[in-house]
């Protein structure tokens, strides 16, 4: 097992998940965020993590009613929800910008988007970002009472909304090679894991991502001002993930 702290907010670990997470505190975790390996492909680095195991450490270190996002594609999704339905609360659907099964374009759908299932024991947190549209005024009058004696309007009311909207469940977002280089066939969007971080936490909380690859959570992490444990245990890309991290305080510290 290999350890690295970056300013006392990112820590990385080298090893298998099931191995590091024991070790963490109980009740430490703000928010679980992870794109586990769906087991589709024969890489080492894409065998499903025991559903039973992971689920029983992750609710030992989550706080009480801490949420977690679980990146996912069926039949995969399925299985994550049928494993712990009690907690099973909803999904997002995440909308990309570049499809992907080329191969298969001639008998079924080029594949757009993956799911997000959200999970929690209790109500979940939630902070939701307010999107922008145009702004509108609701007038709504109701009937006039009849007293009797005469007709009594009711009054009009006004609703004026300068054009917020609540998020709706299908977010789109680029896909990660709009960000730059990537180092993991896999990689997730930075952009899209710093509007999770926001959605669930609140700055100076913790993030755990068992399941790291890239080291995207990280980088979303450092930018939203949120504390951050990552676990890898693939040697390439922990290597690669580390280094990503090492240039992006870099690039922060000559920014400050």
């Amino acid at each position: 097992m290999k350890k690295i702290v970056f300013a006392k907010d990112i820590t990385l670990y080298k090893a298998d998940c099931l191995e590091v997470m024991p070790l963490l505190p109980e009740s430490s975790i703000d928010l679980v965020l992870c794109d586990p390996p769906f087991g589709i492909t024969a890489s080492q680095w894409d065998k499903i993590i025991p559903f039973s195991k992971m689920w029983e450490e992750i609710r030992r270190v989550r706080k009480g009613n801490a949420p977690t996002a679980l990146f996912g594609s069926e039949p995969f999704s399925s299985l994550l929800r049928c494993g712990n339905l009690a907690e099973f609360k909803y999904d997002w659907v995440w909308e990309k910008s570049k499809a992907s099964n080329f191969l298969l374009a001639k008998k079924q759908p080029l594949k757009a988007h993956e799911l997000i299932s959200i999970f929690c024991n209790g109500r979940t947190p939630y902070y939701p970002i307010m999107e922008e549209g145009e702004p509108y005024e609701n007038r709504t009058k109701r009937g006039s009472n009849w007293t009797g004696v005469n007709k009594v309007p009711n009054p009009t009311f006004r609703n004026e909304n300068k054009g917020t909207r609540y998020p709706r469940s299908v977010k789109y977002f680029k896909t990660a090679e709009s960000e730059g280089k990537t180092i993991h066939v896999n990689q997730k969007p930075v952009a899209l894991l710093k509007y999770l971080i926001k959605t669930y936490t609140k700055e100076g909380d913790t993030v755990l991502d068992f399941a790291s690859g890239s080291m995207s959570t990280a980088i979303a992490c450092i930018h939203t001002n949120r504390k951050c444990i990552c676990i890898e245990k693939d040697d390439m890309h922990f290597s690669r993930g580390e280094e990503r991290i090492r240039n992006e305080y870099n690039i922060k510290r000559n920014v400050e």
